[in-house]
This record gives C-alpha cells, sequence and structure tokens, in this order.
C-alpha cells in the first residue's frame, strides 16, 4: 500500500530551470547573448556540479551562492553584465508543468503523505517553491535537496532517500511512489526500496498520464 508519493521538481513539478535558461532557443542566455550553446551547455554541467551541493543557512548566503553563480559564468563567457541581470531573466523559466498544480490538489486532500526529493541549487529550489506555492502542498521537513544533503540522488549511499524517509515518520521505502523524469533516478529509488513511475517530463499530456497511473492505484 502506498503511504507517501514523492516528486522531483525539475521535470515533474515545473520545467527545468538551467537547461531552458541557458539555452533557451529564442530567450535563452546563449541565444540573448550570442554565446555557443553546447559551450554553454558544458559549463553549464560545470557549474550545477559545484552549486548543487553548496547549502545556504539563511537568506543572505542563498543571495551570495546565486551572485557568485553568476559570477562565474559571466567571467567564463567575458560578459560585462552584474549577476542582477541574469538572476532577472531567471523568473520566467520558473514554470509549472501543465497540470501538476490540480494534481497536487487532488492529492493534497487524500490520505498519503506528500514529499520532494530534488537535486537542484539553494536558489532554484527557493525560487521553484516560492513561485509554484509549493508550501501549501510539501511540508518544509519534506523538501528534500541535494544542496542540503550535500550529494545527488545518485550518490552510492541513498543518502537523499534516506533523508526523506527520514522526514516521512517512519514510512518504510516500500510504502513510497517516487516520480521522476529521469531513469538513472529512478533505478536509484528501486534499488532502495520504493516503487517508481519515469514522468514523461517532454510530453504535454504528463500530468494526465500520472493521473491515470495513480488513479489505478487507488490514490486518487
Amino acid at each position: 500500500m502506498i503511504k507517501a508519493i514523492i516528486f522531483d521538481i525539475g521535470g515533474v513539478l515545473a520545467y527545468d530551470v538551467w537547461e531552458h535558461l541557458l539555452l533557451d532557443k529564442e530567450e535563452g542566455i546563449a541565444a540573448l547573448h550570442h554565446l555557443n550553446p553546447q559551450a554553454v551547455w558544458e559549463y553549464g554541467k560545470v557549474l550545477w556540479e559545484e552549486f548543487a551541493h553548496l547549502p545556504a543557512g539563511n537568506e543572505k548566503e542563498r543571495k551570495m551562492l546565486e551572485a557568485a553563480y553568476w559570477k562565474k559564468f559571466s567571467k567564463k563567457f567575458s560578459l560585462p553584465h552584474s549577476p542582477e541581470h541574469f538572476i532577472n531573466l531567471t523568473d520566467k523559466f520558473i514554470q509549472p508543468v501543465e497540470g501538476m498544480t490540480p494534481l497536487l490538489e487532488k492529492l493534497k486532500s487524500s490520505e498519503v503523505m506528500l514529499a520532494i526529493c530534488s537535486n537542484n541549487t539553494e536558489f532554484w529550489l527557493h525560487r521553484q517553491v516560492e513561485k509554484l506555492g509549493l508550501t501549501r502542498f510539501f511540508r518544509p521537513e519534506n523538501v528534500i535537496s541535494s544542496c542540503k544533503i550535500g550529494v545527488s540522488k545518485s550518490s552510492p549511499n541513498y543518502e537523499m532517500f534516506r533523508a526523506v524517509i527520514n522526514s516521512l515518520n517512519g514510512i518504510t521505502p516500500f510504502s513510497c511512489l517516487f516520480i521522476d523524469d529521469r531513469w538513472p533516478n529512478i533505478q536509484r529509488a528501486l534499488e532502495f526500496g520504493m516503487k517508481g513511475i519515469i514522468f514523461p517530463a517532454e510530453s504535454k499530456h504528463g500530468a494526465a498520464y500520472l493521473s491515470v497511473l495513480l488513479s489505478c492505484l487507488s490514490l486518487l
């Protein structure tokens, strides 16, 4: 019996921030500043590995991390812009996946517990939680991120999955359903003992697809 559903954010609850912010063909930073998309992609991965595992104890530290990210980006591509220039571009790329908010509303009225397990930076996680209103559905202690834990979902010791289980007050992995848009993360969750559903991130019907599956499991 499923007692808790654990969601990834990027690609499931919201569209991935950094990939679209950097590489959107019309409004992404590479397009706006005439940068080589492949070079931006490669350096974006470097910055991700650095900043996705750095914690911030308060708002000041979070803002410092975000500024540091964009200072490194500007220096790498010899851009004259301040961090604020790039930060101001971020908001438009934080958008909910269509249909997922109504689905969360249905789940919230059920008895199933809800949690998040997300590879994320402090600053983009904060912006996603705020803009999408995720505090309506997820208690802060049930929002587990790589920046807080210090490792990603791919870590060999399952630290993020252990953390999310601990946040759910004794619920066993076998009673949890994990939803992610990347198969390697689903595989890690299955190895840990959870059940898993791969979310079709690029499909316009992802929320409908997930709703049907959850209904079949009597979770809606």
